[in-house]
């Protein structure tokens, strides 16, 4: 195995980011919406503040052919959202898909059985981006005596155009959200298969488990051809795998035994330098295709930092006879050098990737989806070929789940 991957010159062509429930829902009958998708008229959806809008037709979209577009003449604006009858003292979900630079949030303003109003209630801000759709979301519990409602939608640091739609409302469950820190716990993945580890031993990582890149002894090329991927820099030690880079440019790199098509897949992480000076390493975590076949087979970096940086990324490879597609995810701020637990779900209706139980990227492009199995790597990677910063890619376990 190889794995030695080219750097990233493509930008994402499409981009999904999800937050709280999946793209995609908003025509399920149990949507409290009217006109979810604007799919005749612009019916409930207008115009507050910022811009001029209309309904117009939109593509790659994975449920609808409409949108409400704001032309923006300013960089904060709002969209009215069809009104919603509520009952006092129940909880609503309350989403969008929107697409537009900045950030976005949901809010809802709250009316009496006269018409009187009674308040507002504003959702949390997320980032959102001008190439692809992300979903803006917020639960809202009516207050008393409520018994109708306004959803609106509101964007800040945007410039151009702003699209939004599929309206999503539904009646949220009494439980409360997931509070689990693992993907695994929070939606039921089940037992851990056998290919999983836990590193609670000492010395080279089990090789019934682990392909190491260079041999448990040797060295091989590193990262298209920078510097070397050695055994040596692959050890388990005090409950962990610790992966280090080194300033001479030996990195580190191991390929899960076990393959699978679609499968869920979790690794607890931190990302820490040794100090000194020189070009930051690159940890990332991988599902690779079996084949080893690249670009055709698919490529799925469900996490990849250089050292020192404060977001995690995901880059989602299709499988292409072509230059390089893929697209492109980034989590919030992130203290990288603390333990984390990022996850990734391939499924044929998605990619969805998992910040300590939490997801934070789904990927519903159908053009996405590897033609084989895959299995998981860990590696810390040279991209420069030059003088490098040491640094350490720890593991606390990675486990591996069917699905």
């Amino acid at each position: 195995m190889t794995n030695a991957h080219p750097r990233r010159w493509v930008v994402a062509l499409a981009t999904l980011t999800l937050l709280g429930s999946t793209v995609g829902s908003a025509e399920a009958a149990d949507n409290l919406a009217p006109n979810p998708v604007l799919a005749s008229t612009a019916t409930g959806w207008g115009t507050m503040s910022g811009g001029t809008g209309a309904r117009v037709a939109i593509s790659g979209h994975p449920i609808a052919s409409y949108a409400y577009q704001v032309t923006l003449s300013s960089g904060t604006a709002g969209i009215y959202l069809p009104q919603l009858p509520v009952a006092g003292g129940t909880k609503y979900t309350v989403a969008v898909d929107a697409k537009t630079s900045g950030s976005a949030r949901m809010q809802m303003d709250w009316y009496g059985a006269n018409g009187s109003y009674l308040g507002s209630t504003e959702g949390p801000s997320v980032a959102t981006n001008a190439t692809g759709w992300t979903k803006v979301s917020a639960q809202f519990t009516a207050p008393a005596g409520a018994t109708n409602s306004h959803p609106l939608t509101y964007i800040a640091g945007g410039s151009g155009q702003w699209q939004t739609t599929a309206a999503d409302y539904r009646v949220a469950g009494d439980d409360p959200p997931p509070t689990g820190s693992t993907a695994a716990e929070n939606f039921h993945w089940g037992t851990p298969l056998p290919a999983s580890d836990e590193f609670n031993y000492t010395g080279a990582p089990d090789q019934s488990k682990w392909g190491i890149y260079g041999g448990a002894n040797g060295c091989g090329p590193g990262h298209a051809g920078n510097g070397q991927r050695c055994g040596y820099t692959n050890t388990v030690q005090s409950g962990y795998l610790r992966q280090t880079g080194y300033a001479n440019g030996d990195s580190a790199g191991l390929a899960s035994q076990f393959g699978q098509k679609y499968g869920r897949w979790e690794v607890r992480a931190r990302v820490q330098s040794a100090g000194g000076s020189g070009a930051p390493y690159h940890p990332v975590l991988i599902t690779w295709p079996d084949s080893d076949q690249w670009p055709q087979g698919g490529e799925y970096d469900y996490f990849e930092v250089n050292v020192g940086e404060t977001r995690a990324t995901a880059f989602m490879h299709h499988p292409t006879n072509g230059p390089v597609v893929q697209d492109e995810y980034h989590s919030g701020g992130l203290d990288l050098a603390q333990w984390h637990n990022y996850g990734f779900e391939w499924a044929p209706d998605g990619l969805t990737g998992y910040i300590d139980g939490q997801p934070w990227f789904h990927d519903t492009d159908p053009a996405v989806q590897a033609p084989g199995p895959m299995h998981q790597t860990i590696q810390l990677d040279n991209f420069c070929g030059c003088s490098m910063q040491k640094a350490y890619f720890d593991v606390d376990w990675a486990r591996v789940y069917s699905r």
